[in-house]
């Protein structure tokens, strides 16, 4: 355990060093430790913002980053504690208690509107201090996480909630351990256990609503509004499913008829709502002579009614509504661990099929992902200059992949893994929706964050796919490897141009100039395109290529840091679109060294064509396959199971009679048809152990 611990934390290490090339290992290891935070699910939208500094009565101050959380309402404080030495160093109580002062210190001074500390030059700092200002009326729970290489101290205890000018603020101490622990479970986010029987006396009463399976347990379940408001006040976000956190985002004011009913008709409430979905990974309940009772839950998610659930805390919180007649149903789907990752992804989506939820608010679960994680898998990148092997460019399809593959291997056999897939080379939905944006032409939704952004892009890729899914092919795979590798290069270089870049606004400046590096050569290319396929072949971008980012960069810093009148937040400027019509109109030439290396867009798009007609191939060939490959055994249940439930067209039962005929072989057309009726009928309910 010990070993795996220590290569954990010498990666971590070796990550915070890379993050501003080695000029402050501090100020970097709390940009990685927002971003563990991240993949924990703890935040959402993590923005870098190292500063340290003095306020009133030489109170010291820091933070390293922030999170607001749309779905809640909470705002989540970062403070690093970085060590970097060869061995941990133990975090005390009373050490602890020094740094969560200084985050503490530095919202208290935000709200007091004492701004005497901060420096006049533009910092990160200075814009999230006027967004505490902004935002404190909306801010329902402050959240503060120190995050540490070290280790901490067996003698502290929990750490007690408090209130800083009036907002409920909790502390969450977060080691090299509990990153370690959590980053190498399955999961990759620590279980969220609700204790019923300690909101509710005696625990929630239940009724099983499912066969003996070992894989899936079922239970209908009525819980009190006031439990729920609750559970969501104290938990927030982390009580929604991915999707729903996502989709919640958008419009988390209180639904007005939700509203109506909790104010108007409270004991109506349980006949006019739907209720909640949600799943857990395993429960505890109790036999008693009222019938069984839930005790508590494991991992618990809301899949569906996360507006029912903020509707109910919103209300009792601003409208001081009064829940106790209001009761909600709940349907609790118990999915063991192993298959935990794969199923409850699964019912989500079914859950939120039979709501009005689009199909980009799903994104997550799209058949994009899986083909990008199959291509991913198959394509071998060249070897980078100076070695011999080809890598993978390991895409995440489900959070956590690359971590879960490498959580149980060997110390030899990770890292032989590790060398076949680079950790990094790994690309994370968010990551490409980031890039491939930013290549768009849409820094300004870039800079909205992680999540909105990758609404946009969920947008554009729906539609794309419906429009012509076989684009999405090796060449579609190569050229946003080629457009990754370009961004996390001007990453790198971007630290190192001291004598215009001080340390601030990294991730804005980067979609910028890749935005405007596009642009440009569109309109002063004469036709011409990024030589892509050079990038793929080399693994990197060539100095004529570094050396145009360079001068774009420091334009677009220019750009960023000089907001429009009235709009002195750089982090707020950079989200506008107007941000980005002065970056294009920005006159910036091309190098004519790096005009020489661009290729013909006749080329280019003669290539993606072809590229078509051969994945055209590979379709009809795989889905022949899958058809082959499901036994005929299966459609032969499927096709009674669609018949008994009188879901079957004429034209559907004669193809599920194909599939189910041993040793005939569908067309192209036809097995596509088959798939189509599965996909239909699982949607139904259909499952092949029933």
């Amino acid at each position: 355990m010990e070993e795996y611990l220590g290569a954990f934390r010498d990666e971590v290490i070796a990550r915070a060093a890379d993050v501003f090339g080695g000029r402050d290992r501090e100020a970097g290891f709390g940009s990685v430790a927002g971003q563990m935070l991240e993949e924990a699910e703890e935040l959402i939208d993590f923005v870098p913002c190292p500063y340290r500094g003095f306020g009133a009565r030489r109170r010291s101050l820091g933070i390293d980053g922030y999170a607001f959380d749309e779905a809640d309402g909470s705002l989540r404080i970062v403070i690093a504690e970085f060590g970097g030495e060869k061995q941990p160093f133990t975090l005390t109580q009373t050490i602890a208690k020094a740094i969560f002062s200084k985050p503490v210190s530095f919202v208290e001074e935000a709200f007091a509107r004492n701004d005497d500390h901060l420096s006049a030059d533009d910092h990160p700092a200075s814009d999230f201090f006027s967004l505490l200002q902004t935002h404190k009326p909306s801010i329902t729970r402050l959240r503060f996480y120190l995050a540490t290489d070290g280790i901490l101290s067996d003698r502290i205890r929990d750490w007690p909630e408090q209130s800083v000018d009036g907002i409920p603020a909790e502390f969450h101490i977060w080691d090299i351990v509990r990153f370690h622990d959590v980053l190498s479970s399955r999961s990759g986010r620590e279980a969220l256990t609700v204790d019923f029987g300690g909101l509710v006396e005696g625990g929630i009463p239940c009724l099983k609503a499912s066969l003996n399976q070992s894989e899936y347990s079922g239970y209908l379940c009525v819980l009190p509004g006031e439990t729920l408001a609750r559970m969501y006040e104290e938990y927030g976000s982390r009580l929604l499913e991915g999707n729903v956190r996502s989709f919640l985002g958008k419009a988390v004011r209180v639904n007005k008829a939700i509203r109506e009913t909790i104010l108007r008709s409270p004991e109506m409430f349980f006949a006019f709502n739907n209720g909640i979905a949600a799943t857990a990974t395993s429960v505890e309940t109790q036999d008693t002579p009222g019938g069984p009772r839930l005790l508590a839950a494991t991992d618990l998610q809301i899949v569906n009614g996360g507006q029912t659930t903020a509707s109910l805390a919103l209300a009792r919180r601003k409208d001081g509504a009064d829940l106790n007649g209001i009761f909600v149903q709940m349907k609790l789907s118990v999915v063991d661990t192993d298959r935990s990752a794969d199923l409850i992804p699964k019912i989500s989506e079914y859950a939120n099929r039979q709501t009005k939820v689009s199909d980009s608010d799903l994104f997550s679960n799209h058949a994009f992902h899986r083909k990008m994680e199959e291509l991913s898998r198959r394509i071998k990148a060249p070897p980078r200059p100076g070695s011999q092997r080809p890598t993978t460019w390991f895409y995440e399809r489900a959070k956590g992949q690359y971590r879960i593959e490498t959580s149980k291997m060997s110390p030899a056999e990770k890292l032989r893994f590790e060398s076949d897939n680079p950790r990094r080379q790994v690309i994370t939905k968010t990551d490409l929706a980031k890039i491939e944006n930013s290549w768009r032409q849409l820094p300004h939704e870039v800079s909205k964050g992680a999540q909105k952004n990758f609404d946009v892009y969920s947008k554009f890729v729906v539609e794309e796919w419906q429009r012509r899914p076989l684009q999405f092919n090796d060449e579609f795979f190569k050229s946003s490897v080629g457009h990754t590798i370009v961004f996390r290069e001007l990453e790198q270089l971007i630290p190192a141009e001291t004598d215009w870049y001080d340390g601030g606004y990294r991730a804005n400046i980067v979609t910028f100039t890749i935005a405007k590096l596009a642009q440009m050569i569109a309109e002063q290319g004469a036709g011409n395109a990024l030589n892509v396929q050079s990038i793929w072949r080399t693994q990197a971008i060539s100095p004529a290529l570094s050396a145009q980012l360079k001068v774009i960069a420091r334009a677009m810093y220019s750009v960023i840091t000089s907001p429009e009148q009235g709009l002195e937040n750089v982090t707020e400027w950079c989200k506008k679109e107007l941000a980005w019509q002065r970056a294009h109109q920005q006159r910036i030439s091309l190098i004519s060294e790096f005009a020489a290396e661009l290729v013909p867009e006749a080329d280019e798009l003669q290539r993606k064509e072809d590229a078509i007609g051969v994945a055209r191939i590979d379709s009809d060939i795989a889905a022949i396959t899958e058809v082959m490959n499901y036994k005929a055994s299966n459609w032969r249940k499927l096709r009674d199971w669609g018949i008994q439930s009188n879901e079957l067209t004429p034209k559907e039962d004669q193809l599920l009679m194909l599939a189910g005929s041993a040793g005939r072989i569908p067309t192209s057309r036809q097995a596509f048809a088959i798939l189509q009726i599965r996909q239909r009928l699982e949607l139904a309910g259909f499952q092949i152990g029933l």
